[in-house]
């Protein structure tokens, strides 16, 4: 995955949303965090399930600066409230599909990792792993390896390779399972920016 796409991308939504910093017009009133919870939520699907992850998390930012500049620029309580209801709803509908691909337990735990809440990301990738649903322990898998590699433990992310390779039939070794990690832990470290959090926890 080029980084230098998914960037490029992504910033097309501050273009959009005349410079405002957020991506969306509604980010302080929850809006902003059902978009990026579709965002990160798109982007990793994408990457573990196949698809395009840099198309799948620009989704959500585009359409989040778009919702925001039109809110600017319609004056009007009622023209206000159609386009955040409109907003709302394509949101919705976004993580809904995502989280019937994935499950609850893993979209929420990339949820709580997008706001750097590692703890709360653990607790949900240990229950998306012994869901009975195989697409939905893959995703936890995948959630554990992320949050460690966040918190900088490479080493007890590359520990969880072999079941990886296991369970997960488009990884076939070490190397693409390696390589999957970087992919997801660059991503998600760029959609945090475009969404005014920060890239790396402190």
């Amino acid at each position: 995955m080029r980084l230098t796409v998914l960037a490029t991308v992504l910033g097309l939504s501050v273009a959009v949303s005349g410079c405002t910093g957020k991506t969306g017009e509604y980010a302080g009133q929850g809006a902003g965090l059902g978009a990026i919870s579709g965002a990160v939520g798109g982007f990793v699907t994408a990457a573990i399930f196949g698809g395009n992850p840099v198309e799948a998390a620009a989704r959500s930012a585009v359409y989040g600066g778009a919702a925001g500049a039109t809110a600017g620029a319609i004056s009007g309580a009622s023209a206000d409230a159609a386009t955040k209801e409109s907003f709302e709803a394509a949101q919705k509908e976004k993580r809904d599909r995502i989280q019937a691909k994935i499950g609850d337990d893993a979209f929420a735990g990339l949820t709580a990792l997008a706001k750097c809440d590692h703890a709360s990301a653990a607790t949900n990738a240990a229950t998306a792993q012994a869901a009975s649903n195989p697409d939905f322990a893959i995703a936890g898998l995948w959630l554990e390896a992320l949050n460690y590699s966040d918190q900088g433990q490479e080493d007890r992310a590359r520990a969880l390779y072999p079941d990886i390779i296991a369970k997960d039939p488009n990884i076939a070794d070490d190397t693409a399972a390696e390589q999957r990690r970087r992919e997801l832990a660059d991503g998600l470290s760029e959609i945090r920016g475009e969404y005014d959090l920060p890239k790396v926890c402190g």
